[in-house]
């Protein structure tokens, strides 16, 4: 105890050195940053590992958007497994006057076969779904239709009574796969609804549920039946790859998030090693002392040892300690965009944690703390430092490598990993080179000012420690300014390029007789006649008249386009919207497609393939002849395939709309929907809030990560300007001496905070600027030309975390004579 005692007291004094503090800052915030985002992925990860079996409501899944063949059922109950089945497709949702599209799911009375739902009605847990004649809705859909427990509500030609309302539902997967809220009803009321009729977009679920070589045995006998009968568009779950999309999903933003926490680490390794060195200089003439009084090179040698020992065991306990709140913040800021209930932290995000600590440090703080051992007596009289020797480098090289193992095993993907420290090294090179260029032009400027000449001189002299000082706050900066711009100014450009009069309603599954009617009654209703488009349900089988499947496709998004079925159209007129890229447009009755640009790239398809597509049981066959830009952001009806009339009007199809709706006619969707139950309309600017809501949940949690990264950035700027403190005080020394005023020395600190954050801010706004508009024109397609507003927050940001860092050390310069100023430079 007495040991620890001691070495806990030496540590204490040895923290009372500013440098030795802001590198056990540093080195704390990285850690913190790195084990947050450690901590989450962990939980999520250990919620897939050990409750998979809830995520599925069973042992298996199996899922297909056409009715499951009998056979699948007739083999799982001779198996004696347990069976449950569910029907999930949108629809709208009615209660007294209001309406909303609803996700409904009709369950069978055994679901669910695994877990349990959580609903409001009492504090049971419920076994099985809701019983007959009754509802369960999700809180959001109560507070929509301003209904409560007890209320009637309208599903099709069928009313229900709102029985709970589902606070957890294992089964569904994160929230933002899940716009409209849930209704869930039982299965055997489906048919009295009406709800689903041709075109319906319906997902089947066989759910089953047995001892583990009951699964695996009928798991294999329906990967037989499904390659010996040619199935497509089922999907087999099992708790090996429970929700497949979630997990996706999740994944995604998972490496977005530790991606971040990259960042962060990278930037403290910066402040790290420059504390470092300003704390070896600091410490070089106290170990030239102890060597005049014969203390050996292993003595020294101990002594910061335990001090990096030290430094490293309490950065690594309060990181983590830091890393778990953080990750508390994350969960609660993403609300229902993760699951609902996560087990709670394992060991190992703190013992990671810890491995990283040492190593950070050791990699970039080492060199120049054990540089010390080899100080020489001789240093207290010509105050040289012989700086890094080669064993340093060689330890440097271990900690550097193995630091950059650990953050690639936090970002889970190398080729992250991997691109991040690309774009990080390739961001340092061009804005220091930037920067370079910067001071060289500044120190050619002729000015009478003396200030500003002296300020412009000192920087050229130490050009080096200026160049990183700009470069390290600017990538932060950069950081920072990406993540404002993408939270607001994206969404709302993409929302500003939609016409004011564009349609803002969606209705589909409407029938052929019923198309001349409708439009009465919206023409009636004040709304602009309406256009429909016919809609076709075609699944793509074949490919210059060779069969395809999912697996003959490597990107993920090819494999969903053909599991699924197509929406084809007809029309012998190019659509408002469609510009020709190649090809010419559909002329006559012969068969030909037409394709939409993005959907052949993903698919490897080019002009004159020739495609199959089966529609119910009848396979339709024609080469691409054109292919088609599509302006999504008209809000129109777009179809990525459309043929001539002669080849799909025969087929069965329903047909589908878009129009202007007046914000004031809100129950004009309840009157259509009573009027039709079939329909369903889609309120777009409803999912547009929804969408806004989710990035801002996301943006919250990236936004909290990145306080971390500017806050690394502001170290960095501390540190920096602490390394060249030495500098500026003899400067104040010699311009103390000839008469200098403190008005002088504070205008000379000023020009020199605001000549890097100005620099610093600017590269910082263009590159966010053009990272943000590469963004919307290459992968959301739209036009974003916020450069000025960029511009504007990066030089505003930059100054003012410049002034805000230096103004500390500018008034302890100011408020010193000539004497002390000579005492702080050595």
């Amino acid at each position: 105890m007495k040991l620890i005692a001691d070495f806990l007291k030496s540590l204490r004094q040895e923290l009372r050195s500013r440098e030795l503090a802001w590198l056990f800052i540093a080195l704390t915030l990285s850690v913190t940053a790195l084990s947050s985002v450690s901590f989450l992925a962990d939980r999520m990860q250990r919620a897939f590992q050990f409750d998979a079996r809830q995520l599925l409501a069973s042992d298996v899944l199996i899922a297909s958007d056409q009715p499951l063949p009998e056979r699948f059922i007739t083999q799982a109950a001779s198996q004696n497994l347990k069976i449950a089945q569910t029907i999930v497709f949108p629809s709208m949702a009615t209660v007294g006057s209001q309406s909303k599209l609803a996700s409904l799911k009709a369950v069978s009375p055994l679901y669910p076969l695994r877990g349990a739902l959580q609903v409001q009605t009492s504090s049971s847990i419920f076994k099985s779904g809701p019983p007959s004649g009754s509802v369960w809705v999700d809180p959001i859909m109560l507070s929509s239709l301003q209904a409560k427990l007890g209320d009637q509500m309208t599903l099709g030609q069928k009313k229900f009574q709102i029985a709970g309302v589902l606070e957890r539902e294992i089964d569904r997967g994160a929230g933002f796969m899940n716009f409209a809220p849930r209704v869930m009803m039982s299965l055997e009321d489906l048919p009295a609804t009406g709800l689903i009729g041709l075109g319906s977009r319906v997902t089947y679920r066989l759910l089953l549920a047995g001892d583990d070589e009951q699964v695996q045995s009928y798991e294999k006998w329906v990967k037989g039946y499904i390659d010996s009968e040619g199935l497509r568009g089922l999907r087999i779950e099992t708790l090996e790859n429970a929700q497949p999309v979630m997990r996706k999903t999740l994944e995604r933003a998972e490496r977005f998030l530790s991606l971040i926490a990259v960042l962060t680490a990278m930037v403290a390794a910066v402040a790290i090693a420059l504390s470092a060195r300003r704390y070896a200089l600091k410490q070089a003439d106290g170990c030239a002392v102890l060597k005049c009084f014969g203390a050996t090179t292993s003595i020294i040698l101990r002594k910061q040892f335990k001090i990096i020992l030290g430094l490293g065991l309490f950065a690594a306990l309060l990181g983590s300690a830091l890393g778990y709140l953080v990750q508390l913040a994350l969960t609660f800021l993403l609300g229902n965009l993760i699951l609902t209930s996560l087990p709670s932290i394992s060991v190992w995000p703190v013992i990671w944690s810890s491995l990283f600590t040492f190593f950070l440090l050791i990699g970039f703080a080492g060199p120049p703390i054990f540089s010390l051992v080899k100080i020489s007596p001789i240093r207290l009289i010509r105050k040289e430092f012989e700086g890094i020797n080669s064993s340093a480098i060689w330890v440097a090289t271990f900690g550097l490598g193995t630091a950059a193992v650990l953050i690639a095993l936090a970002a889970r993907d190398l080729k992250l990993a991997f691109w991040a420290g690309l774009s990080f090294g390739g961001a340092i090179v061009v804005f220091s080179a930037c920067a370079w260029m910067v001071l060289k032009i500044l120190s050619r400027i002729q000015t009478k000012n003396f200030a500003i000449r002296f300020a412009i001189t000192a920087q050229s002299r130490r050009s080096g420690f200026v160049v990183m000082q700009i470069t390290s706050l600017g990538i932060a900066l950069m950081a920072l300014l990406m993540i404002l711009l993408l939270r607001q100014d994206l969404l709302n450009t993409w929302q500003g390029n939609i016409p004011s009069d564009a349609p803002n309603r969606f209705m589909i599954n409407v029938q052929g007789d019923q198309k001349s009617n409708i439009t009465d009654s919206l023409v009636n209703a004040g709304v602009t006649k309406p256009d429909f488009y016919p809609m076709i349900r075609g699944r793509l089988v074949e490919i210059n008249a060779r069969d395809i499947s999912p697996n003959d496709f490597v990107e993920d998004n090819a494999k969903r386009l053909v599991d699924r079925e197509f929406n084809l159209s007809y029309t012998d007129q190019l659509p408002p919207g469609n510009r020709l890229t190649e090809g010419k447009w559909i002329s006559g009755d012969s068969p030909q497609i037409s394709m939409e640009v993005g959907i052949a790239k993903t698919l490897k398809l080019k002009m004159g393939d020739q495609l199959t597509f089966e529609v119910a049981g009848e396979k339709i066959t024609a080469p691409i002849t054109s292919l088609r830009k599509l302006d999504w952001g008209s809000m129109r009806v777009n179809f990525f395939v459309i043929m001539p009339p002669a080849q799909l009007n025969a087929l069965p199809q329903s047909w589908i709309t878009s129009y202007y709706q007046d914000p004031h006619q809100g129950a004009l969707d309840f009157q259509m929907t009573q009027t039709y139950p079939n329909l369903t309309v889609v309120d777009v600017s409803a999912s547009l809030n929804q969408i806004q809501d989710v990035l801002n949940k996301l943006s919250a949690a990236l936004g909290l990560l990145f306080a971390f990264t500017i806050a690394a950035a502001v170290l960095v700027l501390v540190a920096a300007i602490s390394a060249t403190q030495d500098d500026r005080y003899r400067n104040a020394a010699l311009l103390k001496a000839i008469g200098a005023s403190r008005s002088t020395l504070a205008s000379i600190a000023r020009v020199e905070l605001l000549v890097i954050g100005f620099v610093a801010g600017t590269l910082a706004g263009l590159a966010a600027g053009a990272a943000a508009w590469a963004l919307g024109h290459y992968v959301m397609e739209i036009e974003f030309n916020a450069f000025g507003q960029s511009l504007l927050m990066g030089v505003c940001f930059g100054v003012i975390a410049c002034l805000a860092a230096g103004y500390r050390f500018g008034q302890k310069i100011q408020s010193a004579t000539a004497i002390e100023c000579l005492r702080e430079s050595h």
